[in-house]
C-alpha cells in the first residue's frame, strides 16, 4: 500500500494568515496519526510535546519519541522543533536528545533544545500574498511507519521546507526525527544501538549526483555525521555506525529540489517529491 496523502494548500491572498491556517491543518492529522502509530508501538512512544497553535507568537511543532533502546538503563528519548516566530519570520530548527530540552528556554510553550544540530538562518514570507503548495504523506504500515509534512511558498529553495518528518527506521525498527529549515538545510537524529549513542545527520546518503545521473535511491539513508579523528596512542576502538533506513515507501532523487515534482520509475510506481532535500514519497505502486 501506497502512502496516504492530504492536501493542505491554498491560496495567499484569500486570508490574513494563511501560514497559520495551514499549520493548523497540521496538527489534527499529526495527533491522530501519533495515537494510531503509538498503539502499534507500545514499548515505544511519540508526544506532540506542543502544537501550532499552543504557543502564543509561534507556530510549529515539538514532538518528542522515547526509544525502546536503553541508554545506562533508562529509554532513550530524541526531540524534534520546528518553529515558526511570528513577530520576526524567523524558522528554529533542532533535534537532539530530548534531555537538551528546556521547557522555559524561549520559543513560548515549545521551550528550547540544545545540543544536537540545529539552525535559526531561515524565515518564512508572512506579509506577501504567496501561495502555499503543501502536503501531507503518512503510513502506517507495520515497521513501515512514517508521518511527512512539507510546503513550499514559491519555486526557489530558501522558501520550501520538510517541516516533519517521523519515520520508523527499516534497520533498528526504532523511531527517528528529521526535517529542513525554508533554505533546505536537513537535520535528523537518531539512536545507534551498536555503539550506544546519539547520531546526527545533515543529509541522504546519495548513489550519485550529477548532472547527467537520473536517479531513484531506495531504501533511503541518512549520511551520519561521523565524530571527529584524533590521533593518539593507542588508537581507540573502532566505532560501528548502524545505516538508518527509511520507509519503503520514501526515496531519494538526484537531480531536482522543486516541491511537489511528479516522477515515474521504470517499474511503473510513481513518486511525489516533498519540500527540499529531495525526498520522494512513493503515491502508487507499479501494481495498482
Amino acid at each position: 500500500m501506497a502512502a496516504t496523502l492530504l492536501d493542505l494548500s491554498r491560496r495567499g491572498d484569500t486570508s490574513a494568515a494563511p501560514v497559520a491556517e495551514m499549520a493548523a491543518g497540521v496538527d489534527g492529522p499529526l495527533a491522530s496519526w501519533i495515537s494510531a502509530a503509538n498503539a502499534q508501538n507500545p514499548t515505544q512512544l511519540l508526544t506532540l510535546a506542543t502544537n501550532s497553535q499552543q504557543a502564543d507568537g509561534f507556530l510549529g511543532w515539538t514532538t518528542r519519541a522515547r526509544l525502546s533502546a536503553l541508554d545506562n538503563g533508562v529509554p532513550v528519548e530524541l526531540m524534534s522543533q520546528w518553529v515558526l516566530n511570528l513577530s520576526t519570520s524567523i524558522v528554529t530548527t533542532h533535534v537532539g536528545l530530548a534531555s537538551g530540552h528546556a521547557p522555559a528556554g524561549g520559543l513560548a510553550n515549545h521551550g528550547l533544545l540544545s545540543g544536537g544540530r540545529g539552525t535559526t538562518s531561515s524565515q518564512v514570507s508572512l506579509n506577501r500574498p504567496y501561495p502555499l503548495v503543501a502536503v501531507i504523506a503518512s503510513s502506517l504500515t507495520p515497521g513501515q511507519e512514517f508521518f511527512a509534512f512539507a510546503f513550499a511558498q514559491h519555486t526557489f529553495s530558501n522558501r520550501q521546507a520538510v517541516a516533519l518528518l517521523i519515520a520508523k527506521d527499516g534497520v533498528s525498527g526504532l523511531w527517528h526525527l528529521g526535517h529542513t529549515d525554508m533554505a533546505g538545510v536537513l537535520s535528523a537524529v537518531a539512536w545507534s544501538s551498536s555503539s550506544a549513542r546519539l547520531t546526527l545527520a545533515d543529509g541522504f546518503r546519495l548513489d550519485s549526483f550529477s548532472t547527467t545521473s537520473c536517479l531513484l535511491s531506495r531504501p533511503a539513508q541518512w549520511s551520519w555525521i561521523t565524530p571527529s579523528i584524533v590521533y593518539q596512542v593507542p588508537l581507540p576502538p573502532v566505532q560501528w555506525l548502524d545505516p538508518v533506513a527509511l520507509p519503503q515507501d520514501l526515496a531519494i532523487y538526484t537531480r531536482t529540489f522543486g516541491h511537489l515534482a511528479y516522477f515515474k520509475a521504470a517499474d511503473g510506481s510513481e513518486w511525489l517529491m516533498l519540500g527540499a532535500a529531495r525526498l520522494m514519497v512513493r503515491v502508487l505502486h507499479p501494481s495498482s
